[in-house]
């Protein structure tokens, strides 16, 4: 099977299921957080599952992102399966066999690579989605319902998750890190939104993936959640609206440490030389 690596989608699925590779079933896509297929936890939720299963014949591999809760926490229940095509054990439903959440933590193995997945991250909006339901006036609506919120308390991971993942991915070599969120000194700073206050938010889960991806081998990180597609650091890449196949992303990054040169045309952040 053909891999390949997108980033948020937020529910919008419209663009890319007119892409041929959606329609192959030799291929599946990676999203890296926020497909937004778990966020109403409602009608909507199944309809917009419904729509991707009928009308790809592709798999789709989810990182959970902060806008959409925990597989583990729907309703509709989804069963823990062991996947032969990423060698580990992911979330699915009965219904949308072809759609499965990574675990929060954990590693698999993809066409002879290493791969280590995090999800999970905070949500700058919070306090919009929160209003947005009501939730914050003086309503009956209980302000821990992600249900009328899209919302989710336990969108990052816990201490406890971090810790837990630490005995998972430290002092071992990976060739791909999924995540959604990033470590703190690669996040593209020049993206932050003008209106939200830096200091207010929680950077909990940047500094420790900070620390962790000192504790571990890696070759290539790729990651979702800031909106833009570009290179973010040599061996980082950030992913939006691309899709691009992981074979691809793999040569490209061995060409680099050969040569210490990258095509012209891709985007590089004004990060990309930091150290």
């Amino acid at each position: 099977m053909k891999f390949y690596v997108t980033g948020d989608k937020h529910g919008q699925f419209h663009t890319i299921l007119q892409n041929e590779i959606v329609k192959d079933s030799n291929n599946a896509i990676v999203i890296l957080g926020d497909a937004g297929i778990n966020y109403y936890l409602r009608d909507l939720d199944d309809r917009l599952k419904k729509e991707i299963s009928e009308n790809s014949q592709c798999m789709w591999y989810i990182v959970r992102g902060n806008h959409e809760a925990r597989p583990q926490d729907v309703s509709v229940p989804y069963e823990m399966i062991w996947d032969p095509w990423v060698n580990g054990q992911v979330y699915v439903q009965e219904e949308y066999p072809n759609i499965r959440f990574f675990l929060d933590f954990g590693e698999y193995f993809i066409n002879g690579s290493h791969v280590a997945v995090i999800g999970g991250a905070y949500s700058v909006d919070k306090w919009w989605r929160l209003a947005r339901a009501g939730v914050l006036k003086k309503t009956a609506l209980n302000y821990n319902n992600p249900k009328r919120t899209g919302w989710f308390p336990n969108e990052q991971l816990s201490k406890e998750e971090m810790e837990r993942a630490n005995y998972v991915f430290e002092g071992k070599f990976f060739d791909f890190v999924f995540s959604h969120t990033c470590p703190l000194s690669f996040q593209p700073t020049d993206l932050f939104l003008s209106a939200v206050n830096q200091s207010e938010v929680d950077t909990s889960m940047e500094q420790w993936m900070d620390q962790l991806k000192d504790k571990m081998d890696w070759f290539v990180w790729l990651y979702g959640h800031y909106h833009n597609d570009r290179m973010e650091r040599p061996y980082v890449e950030m992913y939006y609206h691309d899709i691009e196949a992981l074979d691809d992303i793999k040569v490209r990054w061995i060409k680099y440490a050969e040569t210490g040169e990258l095509n012209w045309w891709l985007n590089k952040s004004p990060n990309f030389y930091m150290a």
